[in-house]
């Protein structure tokens, strides 16, 4: 196509507009992955308007993540390849630029499937709106739409350009190394995004000053006198400030859940009680949100203090898996039937659930260590606030174990 040729000036003008698309996709998968992790530290953010738009609640779903990744990571690095392949076609001209768009095309159906399902699973299964969301998926069908109607307009020969793709990918000398230069990009763009972003997150959340022993150490002597799970000996002592309709600290309870199983003997964990709900915890924020968390808390309490040590952790693990759906009826139902406490315990509970009385030591000893985000956590005297993935807290504790002299390895659970 000559430059004056119709049908490539608006071929070029489609990769353009593709191009903007996959400027402004990447900056709302960065801005989506940015925001991710301010919410898992419990420090909000700005898209939450309401219980209709939420964008926390999205980022709190299972839908946020894909094989043990956010899947801003996966918009970003997609949208980095639409950005790749434009340029490409931009910069080679002649058959790159219809291979481009062709490319784009195969590309835009993939975002356009993974649009409907995300939007599926956001609309149906979490229920909320998320701006950005909205806004990446309104990015995807958009460049879907572009590359199609420009395939559909040029009417592309597309057997010619799949045979040009096998037989002369990188063309003539100067666009095999402008084209070389565009995939090395690439492949070291994914490997800081796949590698990198780890390593970013453990530096954004205090994990690396951690490994190199640069945070100061508390005491706990005081965890003593609370519910306790695990060796009294065990190398690694934590400590976790929870509320059982947190959603964050639900992951961050199964988090531990599995690591307790995979490696026996490694963890001791004691557990104090923080429901955010100002009917009984006095340093919560408000009692609009989490309603049912000071009667499950005293729950809590009266179960460890009637039924003993192992049927308070039995609940525990009863209520974090429940946290979203915890009612009237359902704390009714786990008092009664799973713990057999009588009806009156369970109305002298209910009665004593707008009030901190029962619960003061565990207010005391989260007002001692400054608890401010949920979860709360003190691994081996080190204080962490927020949510932290499986993986991280498996390079904390292969840390802390290596400073004692001791691997991971060590504990693993025998299978056999």
């Amino acid at each position: 196509m000559s430059t004056n040729n119709p049908r490539r000036r608006f071929a070029r003008r489609s990769l353009w507009i593709l191009l903007v698309l996959g400027l402004l996709g990447f900056g709302l998968s960065l801005e989506s992955y940015r925001e991710l992790r301010s919410s898992q530290e419990g420090k909000g953010t700005w898209c939450s308007f309401s219980e209709l738009s939420d964008c926390e609640k999205a980022f709190q779903s299972p839908y946020s993540q894909l094989w043990g990744r956010p899947i801003s990571i996966y918009g970003a690095a997609t949208y980095f390849l639409v950005i790749s392949i434009a340029a490409l076609g931009l910069i080679n001209g002649g058959p790159f630029i219809l291979s481009s768009l062709l490319h784009l095309a195969l590309l835009g159906t993939i975002l356009f499937g993974a649009t409907g399902y995300f939007g599926w699973a956001l609309f149906t299964q979490v229920k909320t709106l998320c701006v950005l969301c909205i806004s990446d998926y309104v990015v995807n069908l958009s460049t879907a739409i572009v590359a199609w109607r420009a395939c559909w307009k040029l009417d592309l020969p597309y057997k010619q350009l799949f045979r040009w793709d096998f037989r002369t990918l990188f063309g003539s000398t100067g666009n095999t190394i402008r084209t070389a230069l565009m995939v090395t990009l690439f492949v070291v763009f994914g490997f800081v995004l796949v590698h990198q972003e780890r390593q970013w997150y453990l530096y954004k959340r205090g994990i690396k000053d951690i490994m190199n022993d640069q945070v100061q150490r508390i005491q706990t002597p005081w965890a003593q006198a609370f519910p306790t799970k695990g060796p009294e000996d065990a190398p690694i002592q934590v400590v976790m400030f929870g509320d059982h309709q947190c959603p964050y600290c639900m992951a961050m309870k199964k988090n531990w859940n599995d690591i307790m199983e995979e490696y026996p003997g490694l963890i001791r964990m004691t557990a104090v009680l923080s429901p955010s709900n100002t009917d009984c915890n006095p340093a919560a924020i408000d009692n609009k949100h989490h309603l049912f968390s000071c009667p499950a808390a005293h729950l809590a309490q009266v179960v460890y203090q009637k039924k003993g040590n192992e049927a308070f952790w039995k609940l525990q693990d009863e209520l974090y898996a429940n946290g979203l759906v915890l009612d009237e009826d359902l704390l009714t139902y786990l008092a009664k039937k799973e713990f057999g406490l009588s009806d009156e315990t369970i109305l002298d509970t209910w009665k004593k659930a707008r009030t901190p009385e029962g619960l003061e030591r565990h207010f005391q000893a989260a007002n001692l260590v400054g608890v401010s985000y949920l979860p709360y956590m003190i691994i081996d005297g080190i204080k962490t606030s927020g949510y932290l993935e499986k993986w991280a807290l498996i390079e904390l504790l292969k840390s802390e174990l290596e400073k004692k002299g001791l691997k991971l390895s060590d504990f693993k659970a025998d299978k056999t």
